[in-house]
């Protein structure tokens, strides 16, 4: 798969083992790792698998944004 600059700005300015919903205590990486495992396209697919967004509402945005991430990296496994 080839990256552009875009991309690299992208994947390099997440931070895999920051938490990305702290109600529920799921990581970046985890979050990262269920979407792809699973082939995840929907908010509502991860949120059954991982309880994302479903505390204060706060992650749901980054959500998206790491939902569209990996399906723009065709579900690649991570490299860091």
């Amino acid at each position: 798969m080839e990256l552009n600059l875009e991309d690299l700005k992208c994947q390099t300015s997440i931070n895999y083992d920051k938490m990305l919903c702290f109600c529920k205590s799921v990581s970046y990486r985890d979050a990262y790792n269920t979407i792809i495992t699973h082939k995840i396209t929907t908010l509502e697919e991860l949120v059954k698998l991982t309880g994302v967004t479903t505390g204060c509402g706060g992650c749901k945005s980054k959500a998206e944004r790491l939902l569209e991430y990996a399906q723009k990296c065709n579900f690649a496994p991570l490299n860091v």
